[in-house]
């Protein structure tokens, strides 16, 4: 979503975003920032597919949180 693009939401749209990056920055990437630090922890991290995945897994929480951000700004 390019940054300049207007979005049009309704209120109720606009609540439900809000919430669930609420969640996203509040909840779901602490307990990812916890997994990642476990998996640090086991060692190796080139073989630990503990890491891999949760590296991913943060790759698209953090590409969904900017998309709602900007989704918001230009609502």
């Amino acid at each position: 979503m390019e940054c300049g693009t207007p979005v049009y939401l309704t209120p109720e749209g606009i609540a439900r975003l809000e919430r669930e990056l609420d969640k996203l920055v509040n909840v779901r990437r602490p307990a990812l920032a916890e997994r990642l630090r476990r998996a640090i922890q086991q060692g190796d991290l080139s073989e630990n597919a503990d890491y891999i995945t949760a590296k991913e897994e943060q790759g698209f929480l953090e590409g969904r949180i900017r998309e709602i951000q900007t989704m918001l700004r230009n609502a």
